[in-house]
């Protein structure tokens, strides 16, 4: 079959770019989770609510692109998984040997092996079956994965299903993002139990919604560049609202306030109203993606924004390492605001896996390093 050249589109270069770096801004805010009086910093908490979108940009995205397929199955699977899996495989490898800053490695989920084998020996043997404290960022990779293998079975309805159908799923979906905060009070829900995890909207649940957001806003948002901006901005603005105060509910409910003394439970209970599968979170997506898909940057600017999003995953991939080890280095000689210090972080540690990412791109077979 004759290949297909890519077709650039600039906006999604854009969102692709603004993704990366809020994943790394988020990263780098580990670093700044705890004040000075040991409670939990008013400007992590305000970069945090921020850095939310990250991920729903990366599957709304991965859907505006790939869907419908243009390529048979066996051909879209064989080039999304040789462009994502081998890079994945590589870089788990190779962030179970890289020396980390021993602090600020946080651990996977456990299991019956966690702790009864060699470090090493465990977190490779875990590399095809979850992720671990040595590439824990690769969290939503495993995600993203399961979703290519599902792309070939929705194409067909993603190509023939009008306006009134994708807003019917996305409606539903919706209701299903209320869910974090029905199960405050009611944990299980429409059929679900101790022993049935599968209650009556599962289906139409999860990151899927994202890739149907993604298309619907690409095919069907015809307001014009103000009238876009303008409801993006709001989208945004009210999402960002809710999450913000949702994060500082959630910090209320723990078992501490201070961050050293927050247990395993505690920070699970501080995703409940931030998750990315929540109505607020999608709103901010939303209005992210509203707002750049019809703002004209400067053409110069643009083409930095393309540059940028080609390596963009390669950015993704070596960002972590540098980010441990500048963080470990920068932030304990520097005395500025806590914010300002956060974002110069992040933006020293996208710079430089840039041109990290830029370098490897020139070696032989680089694909298979960086995507």
């Amino acid at each position: 079959m004759n290949s297909i050249k890519k077709e650039r589109i600039d906006y999604l270069d854009t969102l692709r770019v603004v993704a990366c770096f809020l994943v790394v801004l988020c990263h780098v805010g580990d670093y700044y989770a705890e004040s000075a009086t040991g409670e939990f910093g008013l400007a992590w908490s305000q970069l945090l609510t921020l850095t939310r979108p990250c991920v729903p940009l990366f599957i709304l995205l991965s859907g505006t692109l790939l869907l419908p397929l243009k390529v048979d199955s066996g051909t879209f699977l064989k080039r999304r998984f040789t462009r994502i899996v081998i890079p994945i495989l590589v870089w788990s490898v190779l962030y179970v040997f890289f020396p980390l800053p021993s602090e600020t490695v946080f651990g996977g989920p456990a299991n019956a092996f966690t702790g009864k084998m060699n470090i090493y020996v465990y977190n490779l043997m875990m590399i095809p079956i979850n992720f671990t404290a040595s590439n824990i960022h690769f969290w939503f990779i495993y995600s993203i994965l399961g979703l290519y293998l599902f792309m070939p079975i929705i194409s067909p309805w993603v190509k023939n299903a009008s306006k009134k159908d994708m807003l019917w799923f996305l409606t539903i979906w919706g209701i299903t993002l209320l869910f974090p905060y029905i199960r405050m009070w009611f944990p299980k829900i429409h059929g679900e139990s101790n022993w049935n995890n599968h209650g009556m909207l599962i289906y139409f649940s999860g990151y899927l919604g994202y890739i149907l957001l993604g298309i619907f806003l690409h095919r069907y948002n015809t307001f014009s560049a103000r009238k876009s901006c303008l409801i993006g901005g709001l989208l945004f603005v009210m999402g960002y609202i809710i999450t913000y105060n949702g994060l500082w509910y959630d910090i209320g409910r723990l078992n501490s306030q201070k961050v050293a003394k927050v247990n395993d439970e505690g920070w699970v209970i501080i995703e409940t109203l931030i998750g990315y599968l929540t109505l607020n979170v999608a709103m901010m997506t939303a209005g992210v993606f509203m707002f750049f898909q019809k703002l004209k940057l400067p053409r110069i600017i643009q083409k930095v924004m393309n540059e940028l999003s080609r390596l963009s995953f390669g950015i993704f991939l070596v960002h972590y390492i540098l980010y441990l080890w500048i963080g470990a280095k920068l932030i304990p000689a520097w005395n500025l605001h806590p914010g300002i210090e956060e974002v110069l972080v992040a933006i020293i540690v996208f710079v430089i896996s840039y041109f990290v990412a830029k370098a490897i791109s020139y070696l032989p077979k680089s694909k298979y390093i960086i995507g």
